[in-house]
């Protein structure tokens, strides 16, 4: 019976290693099969992080692109406001320019006519001339039209005669 016995402790002896080993063997198998997956799942989350990082740069080529676009238009107004709008500015401020000059030598010269000299001289011959006038319409006044008017018809009395010798006046 030892021997016996010894067979079944050197059986389980042997046992206990295998069964270790083949334990070992399954959790080894297992860790792989977990660093498998686990690398599996860091490669699919490498591939959709790919795909999102070319998505945004292909969407920041777009906006590079349109901003270059923005910038060329922009440059194209400021040419054609240089080379169309600034010389209509410059002629007009030429004539602005132009017209300032002329205001300064009016005033200048107004500034050296005596416009109040002026003014007292025309109050002056305006006096005068209602002076004149009043004179004239008291001369007036005086004349005797009744007188005036029989001397017209004695100096036509006397002139017909004459006229009608002489055959310019035509007869009454």
């Amino acid at each position: 019976m030892e021997e016996n016995e010894i067979k079944e402790t050197e059986a389980q002896t042997v046992n206990v290693p295998q069964e270790a080993a083949a334990a070992e063997a399954e959790s080894s198998a297992e860790e792989t099969r977990h660093y498998r997956e686990s690398i599996e799942q860091h490669n699919r989350d490498m591939a959709t992080t790919e795909k999102k990082q070319l998505k945004y740069q292909k969407l920041a080529f777009v906006f590079s692109m349109l901003s270059a676009v923005f910038m060329g238009v922009m440059l194209a107004v400021v040419i054609a406001v240089a080379a169309f709008i600034l010389p209509k500015v410059e002629t007009i401020y030429d004539s602005t320019m132009v017209s300032l000059q002329n205001l300064e030598t009016l005033t200048d010269e107004l500034n050296e006519a005596d416009i109040a000299g002026t003014v007292r001289h025309v109050d002056e011959l305006t006096v005068q001339a209602t002076g004149d006038l009043s004179e004239t319409m008291e001369r007036m006044n005086r004349v005797d039209l009744d007188t005036l008017n029989d001397a017209i018809t004695n100096l036509n009395a006397s002139v017909e005669p004459l006229a009608k010798f002489f055959g310019a006046m035509p007869a009454k």
